[in-house]
């Protein structure tokens, strides 16, 4: 992280198991791997417990060019939900290194991602 505790391209990777968003045929659901103190960067305690951790998954719509961080803490004993609104900056390098993960795993833009698979999801049970 930087000084003034923004993300670098070094804290995070995106997972190329990239999905359309169920809820969005727009939107790109992704996993982000945190490689960054959590506890420092969330004012959390994870480091108390070692069954605690932290998930962070962003659903990005290219289309509006909108970018939505969900972050879960989880342990033995409890589940916690929470958003999280990166930074201008976070958002442009994690737009970014979604487009990366979508032209190395799938040879398109974002964009071109949702257009050729929206087609494969279906909303509401229909």
């Amino acid at each position: 992280m930087t000084d003034n505790n923004e993300l670098t391209k070094d804290d995070i990777v995106i997972d190329p198991e990239i999905e359309v968003d169920a809820e969005d045929p727009n939107g790109i659901s992704v996993y982000i791997e945190t490689w960054f103190d959590v506890d420092e960067k969330f004012g959390i305690n994870t480091k108390a417990d070692d069954s605690e951790w932290l998930n962070m998954y962003a659903t990005y719509n290219p289309t509006e060019d909108k970018l939505k961080i969900d972050c879960v803490l989880s342990s033995d004993t409890k589940y916690e939900e929470f958003e999280y609104t990166p930074t201008e900056n976070e958002a442009q390098l994690i737009k970014d290194m979604i487009g990366e993960t979508t032209r190395n795993y799938f040879g398109c833009t974002p964009k071109e991602f949702v257009e050729e698979f929206s087609d494969d999801i279906t909303i509401g049970g229909i």
